[in-house]
């Protein structure tokens, strides 16, 4: 996977093991630039180029800009239309015994409501269970003890349900510790997530970070972490 976009001087790549972080010193292309990648993730124009295997990827569809690391939202039709295919896919396909034995108690109970009210009434007919599913709010949660958890869940969620994910963390060394970075890196790498870091002050970098650096002046340069 590639990111570029006018300003950088050479595109930022993934390579396996290894989590790119990009430092932009200068404070108002530091928020031009997260405002912009924010903006083409909620489907917006810009000059963000997303690529895999050099096909270009629709940011919006693509594309996830985390800030707000205790306030992690799923409300997102796309995941929801997803997890709902893998849900029906789940009680038909995995569970088929269970659910036909559940839709026939749905039935023999309200022929029971028939048999006790003292008036005429009639039921619609068909399959109950994804109807009561959605009637319960089935849906997916971030149940992790702790914002690293939480994100880590998130990450594992969308990248299960869509393909070609890429996460950029704005600040992230300002939330995490270095051993949860090095946490998060490492199941980044195990789950081969596309993570990236955007940075606005070098940090001491870790041992599997690539660092490319906008300095003061605008001028690009590719840090070895190593």
């Amino acid at each position: 996977m590639r990111l570029t976009h006018p300003l950088l001087s050479s595109p930022i790549h993934w390579s396996e093991g290894r989590i790119p972080v990009l430092i932009l010193e200068h404070p108002r292309i530091f928020r031009q630039l997260v405002f912009e990648l924010s903006g083409q993730a909620a489907g917006e124009d810009g000059e963000f180029v997303l690529s895999f295997e050099y096909e270009t990827l629709d940011c919006g569809a693509h594309l996830h800009v985390l800030r707000d690391y205790f306030s992690l939202s799923l409300d997102d039709r796309k995941l929801q239309n997803q997890f709902q295919k893998v849900l029906q896919f789940t009680i038909r396909e995995e569970l088929p015994e269970a659910t036909d034995h559940l839709q026939q108690e749905i039935v023999r109970y309200l022929g029971l409501i028939a048999v006790q009210m003292d008036y005429p009434l009639s039921f619609t007919e068909g399959e109950y269970i994804l109807p009561l599913l959605k009637a319960v709010k089935c849906q997916p949660v971030l149940d992790g003890e702790g914002a690293l958890e939480q994100l880590m869940q998130y990450m594992e969620l969308y990248s299960g349900l869509m393909s070609q994910q890429c996460f950029a963390l704005v600040n992230a060394h300002q939330y995490f510790s270095r051993e949860e970075l090095t946490e998060l890196y490492q199941m980044a790498n195990y789950q081969k997530w596309h993570l990236i870091l955007l940075e606005q002050t070098q940090m001491p970098a870790l041992s599997c970070e690539d660092i490319y650096l906008v300095d003061q002046n605008l001028c690009g340069i590719r840090v070895d972490s190593e």
